[in-house]
Formats: structure tokens, sequence, C-alpha cells
């Protein structure tokens, strides 16, 4: 058994000694939301003021900084439009699209062949078409963003929403950004990477409960996965790095780099807390910084009110939905 916080004290500690220091974005997304006007600051787009300018890389910090937080707010409606749009059938289960080109060639509507598949193409076919029916829904959050700013535009009254304003100073962020033009990301594959990351840990999670306490019946497990989130969610306030490095060491990240993998029997990421709540082990935690790396905020969608909650809510009721936690039992 561990104590609860042991992992996101010993992870913070980590980070300080990686030579990181941690900008918490909330009282500038505060400030945002009293003043839409901020948005288009110079102060905002020099990271708010917390990455005095020193250095050449003092502005790759500065525009994670602007970015996140900026993400972090659109992510409101990211939120809403998922919880919207979510298609669900007559008696409210999640439809899931079909995988493309997985291996496994199953159609998750198809409950038979989904019963009857193993418990290893199971979990991969509902983690690989939980991130493509994310895929889409974030894809239509960023359409819906993008003909909101063009609404405004084309009324040349010089008003904007904030949500429009938010859009355009992101995307123009993004676009001159020497940190991000080298990675070549953009708001969608950005948010796109950040939920298969998310969608990918719920699904450890779940997977992880009939490992740490067997024998037990479903509504056990949905209960102890739910109740266990807020033990988990200090990995979505690390620096990409050390997150991709614990997931590693861990077992949380397959070999391959594929997120659809069922959880490794061996994975040493999760076990008990005193209080018997899943919770994450700190051993694995690797002290690592990209070069001339300084600060992190964490995920932007941390700082968003019950995003996480939500995915966490889609896969834990896919679970459900589909028997996940007795097909996994014994193993």
């Amino acid at each position: 058994m561990s104590r609860s916080n042991d992992f996101a004290q010993a992870f913070a500690t980590s980070h300080t000694e990686a030579g990181l220091q941690r900008v918490s974005i909330a009282h500038i997304l505060q400030k945002v939301q009293s003043d839409p006007s901020f948005i288009f600051s110079e102060e905002l787009r020099k990271g708010a003021g917390l990455c005095p300018m020193r250095r050449k890389t003092d502005m790759d910090d500065a525009d994670k900084v602007t970015v996140n937080t900026l993400l972090a707010y659109l992510f409101e409606r990211l939120r809403d439009h998922i919880a919207k749009a979510l298609p669900l059938d007559e008696a409210r289960r999640v439809m899931l699209p079909i995988p493309p080109r997985s291996p496994h060639g199953l159609d998750p509507a198809d409950r038979v062949a989904m019963a009857a598949a193993s418990r290893e193409a199971l979990a991969e076919v509902l983690r690989d078409s939980t991130c493509h029916l994310l895929d889409g829904l974030i894809t239509g959050w960023a359409a819906e963003l993008l003909a909101e700013e063009e609404f405004y535009r084309a009324q040349g009254s010089g008003e904007i929403s904030s949500y429009a304003a938010a859009t355009f100073v992101l995307r123009s962020v993004l676009e001159e950004s020497a940190m991000y033009q080298r990675a070549g990301y953009d708001v969608l594959s950005i948010t796109k990477t950040g939920s298969h990351t998310a969608i990918h840990i719920c699904w450890a999670l779940v997977e992880a409960a009939p490992l740490l306490v067997p024998g037990k019946d479903a509504a056990f497990y949905d209960d102890l996965v739910r109740r266990s989130l807020k033990q988990i969610v200090p990995l979505s306030m690390a620096s990409l790095g050390m997150l991709v490095h614990y997931m590693e060491a861990s077992g949380i990240e397959p070999h391959d780099g594929l997120a659809i993998h069922l959880l490794p029997k061996n994975q040493t990421a999760f076990q008990l807390d005193e209080n018997g709540l899943i919770c994450l082990n700190p051993e694995p935690i690797q002290v690592f910084a990209k070069r001339d790396e300084q600060r992190y905020t964490g995920c932007p969608a941390f700082y968003t009110p019950n995003l996480i909650k939500l995915y966490l809510d889609i896969v834990a009721s896919l679970a459900m939905d589909y028997g996940v936690y007795d097909r996994l039992q014994g193993r």
C-alpha cells in the first residue's frame, strides 16, 4: 500500500530536480474570463509575463504558456461539444465507429462478434474506436470554432466573440512559434494527440482494476475506477517529457508506441493506496527535461473543469457496456 499523495509529491520533486519550474495558467485563464480583451494583448503573447525573455529558448516557454492558456479556454467548448454530440443509441449506449486499418476487422456494433473476440482483440478495438470517435468530435469542435471566427469576420463590424478571438490568436501564435513549427503542430494535432493520451490512460486505469483487486463484479470495478480518477490526475500536470518517460518506464506505453494494446500484467504504474483506491506508483518516475526547457504548464485539459472526467466517463461506460471487467478476470 502507498499513501495517496506519494506520487504527486515525488513527481513534482523530480521536475524540480530536472530544472523545470511549473507555471500554473489558472490565474491567466481567470484574467481571460474576466477580461476577454486580454486575449489580444501583447502580454499574453509573451507568456503573460511569466517567462522572462533572457534567451531565445525563453520564447519557447512563453509560447507554451500562451498556447496552453488559449487551448484550456477553448477546451470548455470542446467539453460541451463532446457532451452534446456524443453519438448514443436508443439504449443511451455510446456508438463507436469501426476503427480504420484495424487488424481485427471487428465492428463495435456487432455485439456477438465483439463478445466472441479474444480479450486482447476486444481491448484493442475498444481503445482504437474510442480514439477515432474522439477524433471526429474534435474535428467538429474545431470546425465550429473556425465557422464562428469567419462569421464575425464577415460581419465587418469589428465585434468578435471571445472564443473566436481565442481561435484567431491561438492559430497565429502556432503559425509564428518556432517551437510548434518544428514539431509540425496545429490546433487539431495537439488536441487529438492529447485526447489519445488521455483515452489511453483512462483505458489503462480500467484494465488495472481487475489486476489489482481480482474477483469482484463489474459494479465494484466501475465504482473503484471512477473514485480513483483524482489519484491519476497528477499525470496531466506533468511536462510532456516526464509524462512520456513515466509511461514508458511503467509499462503504460507499449514498445511499439501504439496506444491500442491491453495494459500488460507486469505494469508498474498502478497500485492501491491506503484507502483501497487505485493510485500511481512513484518508483518508475524518471528525471528528464528537454534541452533548454525551463518551464512546464501541464496539459491544458487539466485546467478545463470536468474534461478529463468526461473522457473517463466515456471509457468507463464502454467498459461496462462491453463487459470488459468480466473479460479481464483471471488473466
